[in-house]
């Protein structure tokens, strides 16, 4: 199968690239190509190109709006006869702010455009890669603007990818992916010896949906307590 990627070089995307050449043709699509002018010869798009970035799109609501459901839209007015999948986020279902707004106006866009669309949200991503989030916050001592009690069940980007590509032809249209472990991030912070304040924002950051990898996220939050980053 050729599958197209948009955002093939973001943090998300990249790694998706990495575990989906193992067994399918890769067409890397950046937010700078003129889609009316790209060859559309593949079987399945995948839409990762939107910001992870919360605070950000608090700060900037209108480039948030911009940058995700103008930018879906745009997916859809090109390419909305294939097949699409998109990378969203718990927050989608769980919170209510301009982030978690705009991605679920992405994901109405894609799920209402064709039936066989599909929708995979990520839960908390554990990554020593990546310098930022809220479990990097932990690590470097930062203000944790979330109760000290909110629940995450963190997972690896590999085993997102992994599940992505097992799942990628499923019937079942959105698909919440989050480990098996369930933990409080005061938990975290004794495991690892943190520093970091706690804020009093309470949300619900842990899939509510079926499935749960089976992946135990106990033995790298574990590995936290050495600060691998």
């Amino acid at each position: 199968m050729r599958i197209a990627v948009i955002g093939a070089n973001g943090f998300v995307g990249k790694n998706l690239v990495k575990i989906l050449k193992t067994k399918h043709k890769i067409v890397k699509i950046s937010r700078k190509t003129k889609f009316t002018t790209f060859n559309k010869d593949f079987d399945l798009l995948i839409h990762s190109a939107n910001s992870s970035k919360k605070y950000e799109a608090s700060n900037l609501p209108l480039q948030d709006f911009k940058n995700s459901v103008k930018l879906t839209k745009k997916i859809i007015n090109h390419f909305g006869n294939k097949k699409i999948i998109l990378i969203s986020t718990i927050s989608a279902n769980n919170e209510k702010n301009v982030y978690s707004k705009n991605r679920k106006l992405c994901e109405n866009l894609i799920l209402k455009k064709n039936k066989n669309n599909i929708i995979f949200r990520l839960s908390v991503l554990l990554n020593f890669n990546s310098k930022r989030g809220i479990l990097y916050d932990l690590i470097k001592g930062k203000k944790i603007y979330l109760h000290k009690n909110v629940l995450i069940n963190p997972i690896t980007i590999e085993e997102v990818a992994k599940y992505i590509l097992i799942n990628i032809k499923s019937k079942q249209r959105v698909h919440e992916i989050g480990s098996i472990n369930k933990f409080k991030l005061s938990y975290i912070q004794n495991i690892i010896g943190s520093k970091s304040k706690f804020g009093t924002k309470k949300i619900k950051l842990t899939s509510k949906k079926n499935p749960l990898v089976k992946f135990n996220s106990q033995k790298l939050i574990d590995q936290m307590k050495n600060k691998i980053f």
